[in-house]
């Protein structure tokens, strides 16, 4: 009895000290395939260095739907792994926005709430739901006015970090004077760009310090470049500088011309120099957008829309943070690249492609809306529409796709695409230097599990009872017999007590 008790006190110890110890340090084992709920060296880097205090305010609704419950409490182990790693004072505060006053600190403080229908077998209701952050680091306060399952948690939570300890944003240039794209024509662009970086016009026809700039980019320009600019380009990659190129290689006119030919600025040749060369056609694809023209029947005069194989929809994406995530891309008028040899020391790598359904036709060309295609059109699949080039000597960099006009508000506007999202991914990835950009592909999901019989759900939950209760009841019948054959084999006669 006195060895029971002694056992017993050990165990309770035991547990006792784990659970101590559990609550100072947090840790946990992440045993998926790609690490999504270990903090990367990025992440356990930025927040080791932080010196400044940080308070958060978790407002997460209570009685939460299952799924988003799951998020929410992923976000809060989050924060904690995060504190667990933090030199400086780390809080973070829960709060249930169950009261009116609360509700109205939570939208005070930039928390957006979201409305869930939740259906039951007896009831059907619209839920409304707060689960969103506020993070006070230093003097500094930053929102995720939302978190779903479409956002990168660590990156979030890594960046805001990083930005509140380093004030200087990345800076990105705008090379101008050839009749590139104006900001009122991208506004939607310009303002994803202007959140992450500080944004400056670039003459390359002045004495400008190239390498002030994180980042230049040609964005649809018209006009030719001189030698002199590209022998500047040329430099500023020398030592290491990234470039962004979208052009308008092949141009579309639409209208009385109803043509199409191709616009060399120099900037073609400079980039076939290093084993991207963009040729010297328009792209067609099976999958494409459509265009409005008029038709006349008659005495009717009206408008309908029309596929035109001119303006490819792409989805088909090398695997590159670039390009993670990304559905589709909508390109009008575009030309295909290919991959030279050269000695210049870059490597090539495609980032976008058009559809196993498409080809291309050589310019110049005649846009015959009442064509009609056939399967013979689409003779040359997967054309290269988007390529990546990285020097690993200098750790230079270009990203060029072959249509400017993707990012234009008429066209992202226009149709559901990824075009925005591609141009920022590309602009930050070649702006980062801290690996931070990678995050960004980082989400956090659940495995579902598949649908089963009732019957075998039924079956499933009576033995998730009843199965603890027989296994305790063996043990306990085991460890019987076992104290009864121990004392019978000590009464037998001869046996020592």
């Amino acid at each position: 009895m006195h060895q029971m008790t002694k056992n017993m006190l050990t165990t309770f110890s035991i547990v006792l000290l784990l659970n101590v110890v559990s609550y100072f340090v947090f840790f946990r084992w992440d045993f998926t395939s790609t690490k999504r709920y270990s903090l990367s060296k990025v992440s356990k880097s930025i927040v080791q260095a932080n010196q400044k205090p940080v308070v958060i305010d978790f407002y997460v609704s209570d009685n939460l739907p299952q799924d988003i419950q799951k998020l929410a409490n992923e976000f809060y182990s989050l924060l904690k792994e995060y504190k667990s790693l933090s030199n400086a004072d780390f809080i973070v505060n829960t709060i249930v926005p169950d009261t009116k006053a609360k509700e109205f600190r939570a939208t005070k403080a930039g928390i957006k709430p979201i409305y869930k229908e939740i259906r039951n077998q007896d009831f059907e209701k619209i839920q409304r739901i707060f689960i969103g952050a506020v993070f006070h680091i230093g003097t500094q306060e930053a929102i995720i006015p939302n978190i779903n399952f479409d956002t990168p948690l660590e990156y979030e939570i890594t960046r805001l970090l990083k930005q509140a300890n380093d004030q200087r944003k990345p800076t990105v240039g705008f090379v101008k004077n050839h009749g590139e794209a104006r900001f009122n024509t991208m506004p939607q662009f310009i303002s994803e760009v202007a959140h992450l970086s500080q944004i400056q016009r670039v003459d390359l026809d002045s004495t400008a310090d190239l390498s002030d700039c994180n980042v230049l980019c040609i964005i649809a320009p018209q006009d030719s470049f001189t030698a002199k600019e590209i022998a500047q380009l040329e430099e500023y990659l020398a030592n290491g500088g990234r470039l962004f190129v979208a052009l308008n290689h092949a141009i579309g006119q639409l209208g009385n011309r109803n043509s199409g030919f191709i616009n060399r600025t120099g900037i073609e040749d400079m980039l076939e120099k290093k084993g991207l060369k963009i040729k010297y056609d328009f792209i067609i694809d099976n999958n494409c957008g459509t265009i409005a023209i008029h038709q006349q029947y008659g005495l009717l005069n009206f408008q309908s829309n029309i596929s035109f194989p001119y303006i490819p929809i792409i989805t088909n994406f090398s695997t590159h943070t670039v390009t993670y995530g990304l559905n589709s891309l909508l390109l009008p008028f575009a030309s295909s690249i290919e991959q030279t040899r050269t000695s210049s020391g870059y490597e090539f790598s495609p980032l976008a492609r058009t559809s196993a359904i498409s080809g291309v036709q050589q310019a110049p060309i005649f846009f015959d809306f009442q064509k009609q295609w056939t399967q013979d059109d689409f003779n040359h699949p997967n054309n290269i529409v988007a390529a990546l080039l990285t020097h690993g000597g200098n750790n230079s960099a270009i990203i060029a796709i072959t249509d400017a006009d993707f990012v234009k508000d008429d066209i992202v506007t226009s149709s559901p695409t990824d075009n925005i999202k591609f141009a920022v991914n590309a602009i930050e990835w070649l702006a980062d230097n801290s690996g931070l950009i990678q995050l960004r592909n980082k989400f956090t999901t659940f495995s579902l599990l598949e649908p089963i019989d009732s019957n075998l759900r039924e079956a499933l939950k009576y033995l998730n009872f009843s199965l603890p209760i027989l296994l305790i009841a063996a043990a306990a019948l085991w460890r019987y017999r076992r104290q009864r054959h121990k004392r019978l084999e000590r009464s037998e006669p001869g046996r020592a007590a």
